[in-house]
């Protein structure tokens, strides 16, 4: 049965659009769910009516899939299927609020590429956007069945410059020691997820501070972070395909004025993958905007990556990215 609500009966999700984006999100999105360990997964998706290639996308911390349709829409119309899914704990998807661990996450990325492609078959291609980056790398590289990636930042958990905000490393340790020791004796204990990184640091684009009012409002937010979540931030994870290993290919686009996850640091690791790669500069960008400008910008440079690795779409148009976005092959 079609209810017409996008998936989500409650209206609050569209004060993040305008009338005529809540028109097409309605018009196309429709919802499904898969199982990743214990908990029911929810699934967004903007299907093509012929074979096409298929993106597959999470979202980072402080949003869930609904909230993205702005980066979702543009790989729609340019041909891709796209299932967007909700990670565990976060969104529309099972599992204690603010609960989950990165590990979980990961698991949940390996179900969710397992899902699309035995639903749509070749060619899949991944997209990881602010800290999803991370997890979709760990469940995509050298994957038989990910044909390219796109990431925005390329950390591993655990490296204390990825809690850099924080204060210098000793402190950071220290504060990583405590988080564990809590997630020990009070794991479901929690605390506003703002402590983590503020959301200011994460949304710098004009406009953005009402996003950032909405978010914090969002019935089904990130607004709360548990201690069994936060202190996975701080344990070492290393990647399972080291960089110098991975050969699967991967774009990663760099926000230059990023004050969360560093330009110098991801660079150096971006530097590291021994695969076909391209790196992509935001020149003057922080973390994220909420604009729809930037959305489309940033999906056009991951769907040429995408159509250059393999994905022919059955309409044949990719948006024009601005100018203020550079493109630096390696």
């Amino acid at each position: 049965m079609a209810y017409h609500d996008a998936g989500l009966a409650d209206d609050y999700w569209k004060q993040y659009y305008t009338p005529n984006e809540v028109e097409e999100i309605l018009a196309n999105r429709t919802t499904t769910m898969f199982i990743s360990g214990r908990y029911p997964i929810h699934v967004g998706l903007y299907l093509q009516r012929q074979s096409a290639p298929t993106v597959v996308m999470a979202h980072g911390m402080y949003v869930y899939g609904l909230t993205l349709a702005r980066l979702q829409l543009p790989f729609f119309r340019a041909g891709f299927n796209v299932v967007a899914w909700d990670l565990p704990g976060m969104g529309q998807s099972g599992g204690p609020r603010g609960g989950c661990t990165i590990l979980e996450f990961v698991h949940a990325w390996h179900d969710a590429i397992r899902f699309a492609h035995e639903s749509f078959g070749d060619p899949l291609f991944t997209l990881g956007v602010a800290e999803d980056g991370i997890t979709c790398y760990y469940a995509s590289a050298n994957s038989s069945r990910v044909r390219a990636i796109s990431i925005h930042a390329l950390l591993e958990p655990g490296d204390y410059e990825g809690m850099h905000w924080h204060g210098p490393h000793w402190w950071t340790r220290v504060l990583a020691n405590s988080l564990r020791l809590g997630s020990i004796t009070r794991p479901s204990m929690s605390r506003p997820s703002e402590g983590l990184v503020p959301l200011e640091w994460i949304f710098s684009g004009p406009g953005d501070q009402r996003v950032i009012q909405l978010l914090r409002q969002d019935p089904i937010g990130f607004n709360r972070v548990t201690l069994r979540m936060a202190s996975m931030l701080g344990v070492r994870l290393p990647a399972p395909v080291p960089y110098e290993a991975c050969q699967t290919p991967v774009q990663m686009i760099a926000s230059e004025e990023n004050r969360i996850w560093r330009y110098d640091r991801v660079l150096g690791n971006y530097q590291r993958l021994a695969c076909p790669k391209q790196l992509v500069i935001l020149p003057g960008a922080g973390q994220w905007e909420y604009n729809q400008q930037f959305h489309e910008t940033y999906a056009a440079h991951v769907i040429r990556w995408f159509k250059g690795n393999g994905a022919e779409c059955p309409i044949d148009e990719i948006p024009v990215p601005s100018p203020v976005i550079s493109e630096v092959p390696d």
